[in-house]
């Protein structure tokens, strides 16, 4: 029997994504389906517009066999609709899906590590996302949304889940001064966990005056990348920060986050560019300041306690400057050029077109 049809963003080539009829989904056991309620766009799915195909596979993925088309978008918020063979999660249960999928055979899915497995996808990325009415995930990672948290809050919850992740790369911060490199949606959530793990001071360096003040507005110190190594330096008596986050990507940015970090420290680089980045071997080395890789989130820690950072008011999402607007509208206002002056496009999946 045939499903219904429902609206769906898809990605056919770089420049090239359309909202087109797709067949609704069917949840197979141990899956459910989700109507979406809300998804955020992020800069991800932006770069496979722009620049793609990026990770959006062109040939069948060896773990869940889609090419393009595909339908982008990871950053959900929705509803279960209808639940597999096997599932507890009753309809109606509003929810946060984990996106990432592993291949539940190797030695990492084997040890629960699922986000490093190396045929490893992501909804949104190298199966169906959420940029459509309906979206199929693993019931087992959806995480329930706790009572009363809002759709608007809890959109947020897939970028803050990698936000945990690449804080826990570097260790407890409680008291310490973190310095968070780019000042965009991720770096201001990265920025946020820090306050509220305990970091004493938190710095955000960004080019952009009005990320800056943005992050002046959030309770950080936002400094400029030319002053950046003074500004820290200043904090810690000639230190360094006891930790820092590289979010933006770029060479430049990397090595800036580098020279920011104290000795015994820890970076982590969180931003991902092709861009090859120098390594200031002699510092890192005489330093002994660690260097750490952070990507993803696992449904059992990152993201629930994602979850649970942002409906207990620890970590802010109502300051940052966002646009709604209807998944006809993704493509010219999100993906396309989103816009300077906010950090986040959200997209409302349900909205009148």
């Amino acid at each position: 029997m045939s499903r219904p049809l429902m609206r769906a963003l898809r990605w056919f080539g770089r420049g090239d994504v359309r909202l087109v009829d797709a067949e609704v989904p069917a949840p197979g056991p141990g899956e459910v389906l989700i109507a979406v309620t809300l998804c955020g766009v992020c800069g991800s799915d932006s770069e496979e517009y722009r620049f793609g195909p990026v990770v959006v596979p062109v040939e069948p993925h060896p773990l869940t066999g889609r090419a393009a088309p595909l339908t982008l978008g990871h950053e959900v918020v929705g509803v279960v609709a209808e639940a597999g063979p096997g599932v507890a999660l009753d309809p109606g249960t509003p929810v946060v899906p984990d996106v990432v999928l592993g291949c539940g055979r190797c030695w990492w899915c084997a040890r629960g590590d699922y986000p490093l497995c190396e045929r490893g996808a992501a909804l949104g990325l190298q199966a169906d996302g959420g940029l459509a009415e309906y979206l199929v995930a693993p019931a087992a990672r959806c995480v329930p949304l706790p009572d009363g948290m809002p759709a608007a809050v809890a959109v947020f919850a897939e970028p803050a889940a990698v936000a945990v992740r690449a804080l826990d790369k570097a260790g407890d911060v409680s008291g310490a001064v973190v310095a968070v490199v780019g000042a965009g949606a991720v770096g201001l959530l990265v920025a946020q966990v820090a306050r509220a793990r305990g970091a004493a001071t938190v710095v955000a360096v960004d080019p952009d005056p009005g990320r800056r003040a943005l992050a002046r507005s959030c309770g950080l110190v936002g400094v400029a990348p030319g002053s950046a190594v003074d500004a820290v330096r200043e904090l810690t008596d000639g230190r360094g920060a006891d930790a820092v986050v590289e979010c933006a990507g770029p060479a430049a940015a990397v090595e800036s986050a580098l020279s920011l970090c104290r000795r015994g420290g820890t970076t982590v680089l969180l931003g991902v560019s092709p861009e090859p980045a120098a390594l200031p071997t002699l510092d890192v080395v005489l330093g002994e300041k660690r260097i750490v890789g952070s990507a993803s989130h696992r449904w059992d820690t990152d993201l629930r306690a994602a979850v649970a950072l942002l409906h207990g008011g620890h970590v802010r999402v109502h300051r940052l400057p966002t646009q709604t607007v209807p998944l006809s509208q993704a493509v010219a206002r999100g993906l396309a050029d989103p816009p300077r002056d906010v950090v986040k496009t959200i997209v409302d999946v349900a909205a009148e077109q």
